[in-house]
């Protein structure tokens, strides 16, 4: 993968400067613009590096002569923008959008153990002395304290969210599990996720 990163500069600071005089052509008209270097990866600002640059010039005759009251009065305006720690903010909403989105998925998961439905499918997860296994059950009677389940023919070494092609729910397999079985094993993070009105691209209705 490749990573680009470095050192840019941002324009932060665009001034008209009135109140002084051009020397060489007695005009007060002149410009400044102020800078400031920041590190970036994969061109998002990470945050800024060093002190901040300056220019300044005549819009009348084009001198460059930098006078340092001008340039003080200036930069004392000018405050380092916030999008100059644009991957921070990124990060940090990601992580922000992430917590949202986990604490919802818990939430439904729990909601849907606690009232289950015909068709719900449980994705089960493992852990075997060769690492993890995945599964998954689809409940086919839903009462008030148990559930029956059917069990896929297939298990899986890394996380899938559908059945294979080639796999399908064993009618003749079902399980009995008791409510409170399925609340330790959402607890102990064995049911990781319950799907609920899913489509048929997931290879769910497959039942042989």
């Amino acid at each position: 993968m490749l990573y680009i990163f470095g050192k840019r500069t941002a324009r932060i600071g665009h001034y008209t400067d009135h109140d002084h005089i051009c020397y060489p052509c007695k005009s007060f008209d002149r410009e400044i613009l102020i800078f400031r270097p920041y590190f970036h990866l994969c061109f998002i600002p990470v945050f800024p590096i060093g002190g901040n640059e300056y220019s300044m010039r005549c819009r009348n005759c084009g001198d460059d002569t930098r006078l340092d009251s001008v340039m003080d009065k200036y930069q004392a305006r000018t405050k380092t923008p916030f999008y100059l720690y644009s991957a921070w903010i990124l990060v940090g909403c990601i992580s922000l959008a992430w917590f949202y989105w986990n604490s919802v998925t818990t939430k439904h998961k729990a909601e849907y153990i606690d009232k289950p439905l015909t068709g719900d499918i449980y994705t089960i997860k493992k852990e075997e002395k060769d690492g993890e296994v995945y599964y998954f059950m689809r409940v086919i009677q839903a009462g008030p304290s148990s559930v029956k389940v059917l069990h896929n023919n297939l298990d899986y070494g890394d996380f899938v969210s559908s059945l294979s092609d080639d796999d399908y729910f064993v009618k003749d397999d079902t399980i009995v599990l008791k409510k409170t079985e399925l609340i330790r094993m959402l607890d102990n993070g064995e049911i990781y996720s319950v799907d609920r009105r899913y489509g048929k691209s997931r290879n769910f209705d497959h039942v042989k």
